[in-house]
């Protein structure tokens, strides 16, 4: 059993280890990205291409609603569509050679995402947030991130399929990033409470996961309150 502090080091030289020469004790890069985003309503085929004309398309800012609405007496069918939102960025000095995540905070409530024509995943949920890794499909010069939204009621989607008394909306309602890592990173953290009822025993089991590495590389220990 070791403490918080001594489980901390031991982590960041395991990642020192087996990271590439110049990363270890490198942070992630959080470039915000919030600003010129063009908002283009319902989506029409090709939308989600590098080449399409977006010119008329609105210049928004996020967090962003699908539609305006008053705070009462309007359809609910007015927001419940698939719309489609495009982001044209360059790659900032110094990420060469480095890993670029976008990382969404929301969108509700399903969020298809495309990177320069390649289709990335689709999320589906609106309240929990998701990344995607670009690093494959970048390129020089000017990126094209496009996402379709559904905010229709989706039956393979809680809380859909039943009768439910709120209301959900539609658009990229929270924040979007860009994170810029180490060729080899720590990708997840999970922490797990043991014996929480044992003031002797209780202890916090955390386990490190290390992304970017060629076989799966974790550090397993156990953290107990350090003496004092």
């Amino acid at each position: 059993m070791i403490n918080r502090r001594t489980f901390l080091a031991s982590s960041a030289a395991l990642l020192a280890q087996t990271a590439a020469p110049g990363a270890a004790g490198a942070v992630p890069r959080i470039l915000p990205m919030n600003r010129n985003w063009l908002f283009g309503g319902k989506t029409v085929p090709g939308a989600t291409e590098p080449g399409f004309d977006d010119r008329h398309f609105e210049r928004v800012t996020l967090p962003h609603t699908n539609k305006l609405l008053p705070w009462h007496s309007f359809d609910d069918r007015a927001y419940e569509y698939v719309s489609i939102y495009r982001r044209h960025f360059k790659l900032p000095a110094g990420v060469q050679g480095q890993r670029v995540f976008v990382d969404f905070e929301g969108a509700m409530t399903a969020a298809a995402v495309t990177l320069n024509g390649h289709k990335l995943g689709e999320h589906p949920g609106g309240y929990t947030q998701f990344s995607y890794d670009l690093t494959p499909h970048l390129q020089a010069g000017d990126n094209v991130l496009a996402v379709e939204v559904d905010s229709t009621e989706r039956k393979d989607i809680p809380p859909f399929g039943n009768n439910i008394d709120y209301l959900t909306f539609g658009g990229i309602y929270r924040e979007v990033n860009l994170r810029v890592v180490p060729q080899v990173f720590i990708e997840n953290v999970f922490a797990k409470p043991v014996n929480v009822m044992d003031a002797a025993a209780r202890k916090c089991v955390v386990r490190v996961y290390v992304g970017g590495t060629t076989g799966a590389v974790d550090v397993t220990a156990n953290c107990a309150r350090a003496p004092g």
